[in-house]
């Protein structure tokens, strides 16, 4: 099958092997649409430290041999075009989006499809995935928007795991996808202080479309100085950038008590000084506590048109178009979210 496969820091239009057969509780869609993500970006900059950051953090859903192709993806939405012989809950023809998990059926070793060798991710014409991993679309919404839960729901994951109270101040820094779901999520709970930092005038006023109420420019002494010292609510600094330095510039400046979720993390080393979070009580929470159907919920409120999926696809390209797309996703001016449609 045809697939924009990676490999040596190329990704081109290739040929490469037909998915895995399928396990019984899996399912085999043919892709509609597949975003491509950040960390498909970086995967691309970066192969080995990728892959080496995988394996000292014994992250095994995302190790593979970059000596070899990969296919990226993992935004993805498709139909059901054959479903393994446990599966009861999906039949053929179903509309599908999810997130993009493959358990294999010969060692039980699971891989988030994109970052696997075996199991081609969203950037080939089918793909495979654990049928307990996928959500039917409603009907009142198309394949293109679909896709956009699985970056979406990233926000609403962390604002979920964050804590976030009313009167609590939203500060989100970086205002891709991702920090514009956590943008969509304050604003869902009606928070009245989000503060977006972005350099990017374009996202400043996509930021400020979704709800934030200030959106500013990275500012000379941090993210921080973008508050109003006038508001006494706990601040929650959504860190969305994935910038090295950020996480220690906010413990530095953050005021007394508040709160940090690392949304987005470096790949390389981070230097803070511990103490200053200690004396300053500041809580650092990477990604941990419980969750309620983040995915299901963005999904719904892609149907129900509270979330406008114009605001954020910005191009279409088929296979033979993804290395153009990924060199224009640099210039964040030009896009937020480009969709692949492998069988265009």
């Amino acid at each position: 099958m045809r697939a924009a496969a990676l490999l040596d820091g190329e990704i081109a239009a290739t040929d490469v092997p037909e998915p895995p057969p399928l396990g019984r509780d899996q399912l085999l869609i043919r892709v509609h649409s597949c975003g491509i993500c950040g960390s498909d970006l970086s995967l691309w900059k970066d192969a080995d430290t990728f892959v080496d950051v995988s394996i000292r953090g014994s992250n095994a859903l995302s190790i593979f041999d970059p000596r070899r192709p990969v296919v990226p993806g993992h935004e993805f939405s498709g139909t059901v075009l054959d479903v393994g012989a446990a599966v009861d809950e999906f039949v053929t023809g179903d509309r599908v989006s999810g997130i993009g998990i493959a358990t294999d059926p010969d060692t039980d070793e699971m891989t988030i499809i994109g970052y696997s060798n075996k199991y081609p991710g969203g950037f080939a014409e089918r793909i495979v995935i654990d049928s307990s991993w996928a959500r039917k679309v409603p009907d009142a919404l198309g394949l293109d928007a679909a896709s956009l839960a699985e970056p979406l729901h990233v926000g609403e994951t962390h604002v979920q795991q964050s804590g976030y109270r009313d009167g609590d101040v939203g500060l989100v820094i970086g205002a891709g996808t991702i920090g514009l779901g956590v943008v969509i999520a304050l604003a869902a709970r009606g928070c009245q202080s989000i503060v977006v930092v972005e350099p990017s005038p374009k996202r400043r006023e996509l930021a400020q479309t979704l709800g934030a109420q200030v959106v500013s420019p990275p500012l000379e002494g941090g993210a921080a100085q973008a508050l109003d010292a006038q508001n006494p609510g706990r601040v929650i600094a959504y860190e969305c950038s994935g910038r090295q330095g950020t996480l220690d510039e906010l413990i530095r400046t953050l005021p007394f008590g508040s709160a940090i979720q690392v949304v987005a993390s470096p790949f390389k080393p981070e230097s803070i000084t511990p103490v200053i979070a200690q004396w300053k009580q500041i809580v650092v929470n990477f990604g941990g506590g419980p969750v309620d159907d983040p995915y299901g919920i963005t999904l719904q409120r892609l149907a129900a048109g509270e979330i406008d999926p114009e605001l954020f696809i910005t191009g279409h390209v088929d296979i033979a178009g993804v290395g153009a797309a990924f060199a224009d996703l640099r210039d964040p001016e030009r896009h937020v979210k480009i969709l692949v449609h492998p069988n265009a």
